[in-house]
């Protein structure tokens, strides 16, 4: 089934880009951002210090239990389950061998010797608490390394436990509440220059002195100065966030950072509001929803086929052209995700958006490529709606394959349906999912299948119920619909062409994620737009759970 009735506008405006990259000019107007700006710093820095509290404890019963001991492990455990985006954590010894990792899946690490790293040897030799630079982690990965020591009653000296996180998930958790439905964005950065958060995701990891899309001198200029003051303000020019044309905005900075960590917090907001709302580009309503779209994309994709790539992405990147119709844009993509076509944000052109990830976590242009490698079909996920204030709205989105190497999509806004899913939800969900993954690496998959299967145990708790299946999407847990255990569903979709499974288990097979779907809720007996987190708890299977819309 599809949706039948969906009316969406579709308005594309310039807006605010979070990387700030500038010109010079005149002193910004001071007032409106300080708050945020104040909020954002002591947010992450209470966030950080979190971090450092929980390595603590740990450190603590590991100095008391030793560096292998199960209390220790369990300690550990729990210290990752306190944050949410914790990734990994490693306890290493003072000769700088690990002795534990957790959770289960990087237990391959253990015995590795690094104490050639620079972490490790830094770790070792200053014995406090530290938090790294975003380097490679050994458990494959590039992330903070938030480092505790540990030592013996008496003081003799162990080793150091460190927990691991990307730092963007880390503060995604106190900049999104702040920013989200207001005129500001926000960027954070190392005073080398890597950009280590941006809310325009696309420019996290870049470099602000070495990209070559920040190469210009008034740039480098006001990069240079971020970097080497502590705080300021200044104002600037670069891409609105549709990347459709140059704003000017205005930056103030300061810094975050606690155990040798400096990072520059910049909040900027567009000083081009007059002109963003002479730039708005007038929409009408599609009239046939979603069946129009997929036929929209089906015709785009033949186009392709037909005359060629470089002909079918000019006629794509063509804003006044046969493929944008109504609401409805082509857009184009490689299978790896660099932007090919993007009628009304043509700055992404040439960019890699792999990995960019929606207000709720989905990873969505990863989604598309495996949808679209997969044959093609629908995909969710929240995304700015210009036409109501750039509320964050779902989207319904269809992508085809044109050949082996890219493809062609299209989508339309669903403003009926609502999503709601805060911080708090997210990171509850998260945190039931990993105590799920934990169980079954205690416990094995029969018995940990049997439990999340039992309606009478703790796993079963009505729409909070935890799920598995193999990677190959064979069903291992369905404790309200046990009809299903047993049978393979990677091919099942929901009722609006949404591949359920295949998306989970993508997410899985990434290391674990964040997927929409509609699917039955046990509370209410009827289907629901659904937020689910999935962990692998090995390379054969994995475990999730979700929370419905409006719970």
């Amino acid at each position: 089934m599809r949706i039948t009735a969906i009316i969406a506008f579709l308005l594309i405006a310039v807006t605010v880009l979070g990387a700030g990259c500038t010109e010079e000019g005149l002193p910004p107007q001071q007032g409106a951002g300080d708050p945020v700006l104040h909020d954002a710093v002591s947010g992450i820095n209470g966030e950080l210090e979190s971090v450092r509290t929980s390595a603590g404890e740990s450190a603590r019963v590991l100095g008391e239990a030793g560096l292998t001991s199960a209390a220790g492990k369990e300690a550990v455990r729990q210290a990752m389950l306190n944050h949410p985006y914790a990734e990994s954590a490693l306890v290493i010894t003072k000769d700088g061998t690990v002795a534990m990792a957790v959770p289960e899946n990087y237990a391959g690490v253990v015995n590795s010797d690094l104490s050639a790293h620079p972490e490790t040897e830094r770790a070792v030799r200053e014995r406090v608490p530290i938090v790294s630079e975003v380097f490679s982690l050994e458990e494959g990965y590039s992330g903070v390394a938030q480092s505790y020591p540990v030592f013996k009653e008496g003081g003799e000296y162990l080793g150091f436990v460190s927990i691991a996180y990307r730092p963007d998930a880390l503060i995604d958790r106190v900049i999104a509440p702040l920013t989200n439905g207001t005129p500001y964005d926000a960027w954070v950065a190392q005073t080398d220059g890597r950009v280590i958060y941006d809310t325009t995701p696309e420019e996290i990891g870049r470099n602000l002195f070495s990209d070559p899309g920040y190469q210009s001198r008034g740039l480098q200029e006001a990069f240079t100065r971020i970097a080497a003051e502590p705080s300021g303000s200044l104002e600037y020019s670069f891409w609105d966030r549709n990347w459709e044309r140059n704003v000017t905005k205005e930056a103030k900075w300061d810094t975050a950072g606690i155990d040798g960590a400096e990072w520059r917090i910049v909040v900027t907001r567009s000083m081009d509001t007059g002109e963003q709302q002479a730039a708005i580009r007038e929409r009408t309503p599609a009239a046939d929803a979603a069946e129009e779209m997929e036929a929209f994309v089906a015709g785009a994709a033949l186009y392709a086929r037909e005359h060629g790539r470089t002909d079918a992405l000019a006629a794509f990147n063509n804003p006044d052209g046969e493929f944008v119709r109504d609401e409805l844009y082509i857009f184009a993509y490689d299978m790896n995700g660099t932007v090919l076509a993007l009628p009304f944000q043509q700055g992404f052109i040439g960019t890699n958006r792999s990995g960019v990830h929606d207000s709720s976590g989905v990873a969505y242009i990863d989604g598309m490529s495996r949808i679209a490698a997969e044959g093609g079909g629908s995909i969710y996920y929240v995304y700015p709606n210009p036409a109501r204030g750039y509320a964050e709205e779902l989207k319904l989105g269809y992508v085809l394959p044109v050949d082996e190497t890219w493809f062609v999509g299209s989508g339309i806004y669903i403003p009926e349906v609502g999503t709601g899913f805060n911080t708090s939800v997210r990171e509850t969900l998260v945190q039931r999912v990993k105590a799920a993954r934990d169980f079954a690496q205690e416990h094995g998959r029969e018995a940990a299948c049997a439990a999340f299967n039992d309606l009478s145990g703790d796993f079963a708790d009505g729409g909070a119920y935890v799920f598995a299946y193999g990677m190959d999407g064979t069903t291992l847990a369905l404790p309200y619909q046990p009809e299903f255990v047993g049978t393979n569903r990677f091919g099942l979709e929901d009722r609006y062409g949404v591949r359920v499974t295949l998306l989970e288990s993508a997410a899985a097979e990434a290391g674990g994620g964040f997927v929409y779907v509609t699917y039955y809720n046990p509370d209410t007996d009827l289907d629901g737009l659904k937020l689910c987190y999935v962990a692998p708890v090995d390379g054969e299977w994995f475990v999730g759970s979700g929370v419905y819309a409006g719970a």
